[in-house]
């Protein structure tokens, strides 16, 4: 064959894979594909990627077509073609590289698109076209087609921009859209292992035209950084769409032999060899070629078969395309497969259990793969353990999820939803729950899916579409614990949630951030209990105060379990379930441990009967309040609530989450005044808090500031203090005046506030408002005191410590709980203010002398104490 006929062949090679390209590929993307070099030709406002007048247009040796010129009339119907010669072309080329090759279009099509211009072209026009290049590429990925564009000046191609691996795909599945040709087509194998040679001599002999020929440079072997990063993009790809089996196997065998793994040679040996068959020059066929030798040929045949739209143990009248059908049917004839291979291979497309098993399959491929990447990495010693460790994350949260993770195919291997018949069977004797299309009649016969908790075979079953609206489903459930009307309620939920469409957020994982909680579905009671107490006829609630966490009549929960969904920000589904007397704290707990934020969204189901809607409002409350709780304190905080008549607190501090079982003799003013000794932001639930009023308090809790609220009860007043560590306090007082109870606590809670270092002290007085709690400022004004200033000083907080009172000039020194010694200090006041009659004694000053830092509350609460002892009744 010599250059003449070898230069023909590729031209109509070329154009035959540019016609079947814009054959398989839909209707708008063949028209964008068909008018890529026309926009380039040329500068139309009316067309996309119009930039300027003055951006650089002209295509060497291009015309555009009657079909061309249709086809950007009907992109806009107004455009009008007006042919001119120009004077200057200063595009040398347009080229689209193909890598899907021309057997099939691609689900997600990406191409290369390598826009070769003149070097006479000035700075300010090279930045136009790089503009009008973004533009038309923005414009293609809008309609579906992602562009990996690259301006390229002959200056630089002569310099060596581009890798032997660029010249290679180039040359094997590149097209020439518009311009120049590659010399690359004129030379025979023998020749390119001369190549530089032999172009010099070409060039020198001045026998082809040098304007209509462009030398993108020879083939060698590929370099260690592109096969690597070529390997983790194609991994990458793989673990996203789960398939890429013949590419990856390629690229395997490029990192044990990168010097004979090219594809372009093969084009050229079978060439002229007198194969001119173009479907045997396309790069899916040249990877497999290039792979005969390898052990798992038969496997990459099979795979190569199944990733084509022929089916051929069909037998069709007419086929879509006849040269793509007969390419096929040759190659099965030269692989000697029999009707019946054809027939398995053909319905195995349809098995869910072989998509699966061939999808595990990849995913042990794929893990050799990164372990070979990873000894590639240290043998040619590239940076590479950040790129390999997203990598491993990826290939283990797709190949190897946790126990709790709902089991998903990637999106392109789920079935299409059908209406055939399934079938979920819990046997007598077996407590998982089976999934088949077939009647089973013992927990053993094959099936497609089986879990010991209902909900992750529904979830799995929606999840991957082999259940959709359209299936009859058939329960039997021997247990007699679930009905049919319950599993299909709880289907109709999970076809409404994130799992129908929920897939790895590739984006969020490649980015390293952090996974969060975006969404919950809760399922409360799916299994009745056969003795349960709920199931009795005519069994209501007695009064609506009363909590189906601690219904009345028992004293017990009506929550007997917790099943549900965790959906997060990684694109994952993870199912809990909790069961027992305790199964709402563990829920709890387990939300708490995924940090709930602002974003988190939640739905509950109960389908109890009577008391199924109270429990699920009863749920999303609890959660509601959870939430909000945690959102303003995510690093502190504890959140108390009843569990059939027991107080719990649930507690977070630095992520670590921990579940409190108070005390039966503690009340709960005694709880929330139970001096923490580090801020723990407190909540109680709506139920132990009928009223609002400790949660209307503790709205105010703060690290930096100590609260008083006043409020006037008849001829009482009582004080609330709320401390620095969220400690609720109450106290008494009555023969005082509202004004000199604040101006009193002013002066003693001073100079706690200085000693504990709080930034605020502040008083607010307290009033109920139709039936919600308003607190209002209150400012403090200094008043003469009427009253003797007592000062006592402790050696410690305990109740018995030594101590030291100062009233006046006279100092009074015992332990802190004599009452002798708090007699004798009474007995002075009253002698003071020349009076017999019972006078009351305020403590102005409390001091520890160990130095010991204690909460204001602890000073309250001994303040009250040592004031009962000056005053007793």
């Amino acid at each position: 064959m010599d250059r003449v006929q070898a230069q023909r062949f590729f031209q109509t090679h070329n154009h035959e894979r540019i016609q079947r390209l814009l054959q398989l590929a839909p209707a708008r993307h063949s028209l964008i594909i068909e008018l890529l070099p026309f926009l380039f030709h040329l500068n139309a406002k009316l067309l996309p990627g119009y930039i300027s007048d003055d951006t650089p247009a002209g295509l060497i040796d291009y015309r555009p077509t009657k079909s061309t010129l249709d086809q950007a009339r009907q992109l806009e119907r107004n455009f009008r073609y007006r042919q001119k010669a120009l004077r200057r072309y200063p595009l040398r080329g347009l080229y689209l590289i193909n890598p899907h090759g021309s057997l099939a279009y691609p689900d997600r099509p990406r191409f290369g698109l390598w826009l070769l211009y003149s070097n006479l072209l000035k700075e300010n026009q090279r930045a136009q076209l790089q503009q009008k290049l973004e533009a038309i590429r923005h414009w293609a990925g809008e309609n579906g087609i992602e562009l990996d564009a690259r301006l390229i000046s002959e200056a630089e191609l002569a310099r060596g921009v581009l890798s032997n691996w660029d010249r290679d795909q180039f040359y094997s599945a590149g097209l020439v859209l518009a311009g120049s040709q590659p010399y690359w087509w004129l030379t025979s194998p023998e020749e390119d292992l001369d190549y530089a040679g032999t172009i010099n001599r070409m060039q020198s002999q001045r026998m082809l035209n040098p304007v209509s020929l462009v030398d993108f440079g020879d083939v060698g072997s590929f370099d260690a950084d592109t096969l690597f990063h070529q390997s983790c993009d194609l991994l990458t790809e793989s673990l996203h769409y789960g398939d890429e089996l013949l590419s990856l196997a390629y690229l395997r065998h490029c990192l044990t032999a990168p010097q004979q793994s090219a594809l372009s040679p093969l084009i050229k040996q079978q060439l002229y060899q007198q194969q001119h068959e173009s479907c045997r020059f396309d790069p899916h066929y040249l990877r497999l070629l290039r792979l005969q030798q390898q052990t798992d040929w038969s496997e990459l045949q099979q795979h190569f078969y199944l990733n084509l739209p022929e089916r051929l143990s069909k037998p069709v009248r007419q086929a879509t395309l006849p040269w793509r059908r007969q390419f096929i049917e040759d190659l099965t004839r030269e692989w000697r497969w029999d009707a019946d291979k054809l027939k398995q291979l053909d319905q195995s497309l349809d098995d869910i259990n072989h998509t699966e098993t061939e999808f595990r399959n990849l995913g042990q491929f794929s893990a050799a793969m990164l372990s070979r990447l990873a000894d590639f990495a240290r043998e040619h010693r590239l940076d590479a353990g950040e790129s390999l460790h997203k990598l491993k994350t990826l290939h283990r949260l797709r190949y190897a999820p946790a126990e709790t993770q709902v089991s998903l195919l990637p999106p392109a291997l789920r079935p299409e939803p059908g209406s055939e018949r399934l079938y979920l069977n819990r046997f007598r004797d077996h407590h998982y729950w089976c999934l088949s299309r077939q009647p089973m009649d013992n927990p053993g016969a094959p099936g497609l899916f089986q879990h010991e908790h209902l909900l992750q075979v529904l979830a799995y079953a929606v999840g991957n579409r082999l259940l959709s609206r359209s299936n009859w489903l058939s329960v039997n459930d021997q247990h007699a614990k679930v009905t049919t009307a319950v599993v299909v309620e709880l289907c109709q939920r999970l076809f409404r949630s994130e799992l129908v469409d929920l897939e790895l957020n590739f984006a969020g994982l490649s980015a390293a951030k952090d996974e969060t909680l975006v969404a919950v579905s809760l399922f409360v009671n799916l299994e009745s209990e056969v003795s349960d107490k709920l199931s009795q006829q005519g069994l209501q609630l007695s009064s609506r105060l009363n909590d189906p966490l601690n219904y009345s009549s028992y004293h017990q929960s009506l929550v007997n379990s917790i099943d549900g969904l965790v959906f997060t920000s990684h694109g994952l589904c993870h199912s809990f379930r909790f069961s027992g007397s305790q199964a709402v704290l563990d829920f709890l707990q387990h939300i708490l441990a995924w940090q709930p934020d602002q974003y988190t969204n939640w739905q509950s189901w109960c389908p109890t009967p009577i008391f199924g809607q109270t429990i699920s409002l009863r749920m999303d409350d609890l959660l509601n309040q959870l939430i909000a709780h945690y959102q303003r304190f995510p690093d502190s905080g504890r959140l108390l609530l009843t569990m059939a008549d027991r107080l719990f607190s649930l507690q977070w501090q630095q992520q670590h989450i921990s579940l409190l079982k108070q005390p039966l003799s503690q009340d709960l003013w005694q709880i929330l005044a139970s001096q923490q000794r580090q801020f723990e932001a407190v909540r109680l639930d709506r139920y132990l808090d009928r009223d609002g009023l400790f949660n209307s308090l503790l709205q105010y809790q703060s690290p930096q500031r100590i609260s008083v609220f006043i409020y006037l009860e008849k001829n009482t007043i009582i004080c609330y203090l709320l401390d620095e560590f969220a400690n609720l306090v109450k106290q008494q007082f009555q023969h005082l005046t509202e004004a000199t109870l604040v101006a009193h606590l002013q002066v003693f809670l001073s100079e706690i506030r200085q000693r504990n270092t709080i930034a605020q002290l502040r008083f607010y007085h307290l009033s109920r408002q139709q039936q919600q709690w308003r607190a209002s400022p209150v400012a403090v004004t200094r008043q003469a005191s009427s009253y003797l200033p007592v000062k006592v000083s402790m050696q410690s907080a305990a109740l018995d410590a030594e101590c030291t009172i100062i009233c006046g000039q006279q100092w009074f020194e015992g332990r802190a709980d004599d009452p002798a010694l708090f007699a004798r200090v009474q007995q002075l006041v009253l002698s003071l203010r020349g009076r017999q009659s019972h006078y009351p004694v305020y403590l102005n000053s409390l001091h520890f002398a160990d130095d010991l830092y204690y909460p204001a509350a602890v000073y309250m609460q001994h303040k009250q104490r040592l004031e009962q002892l000056f005053n007793p009744a």
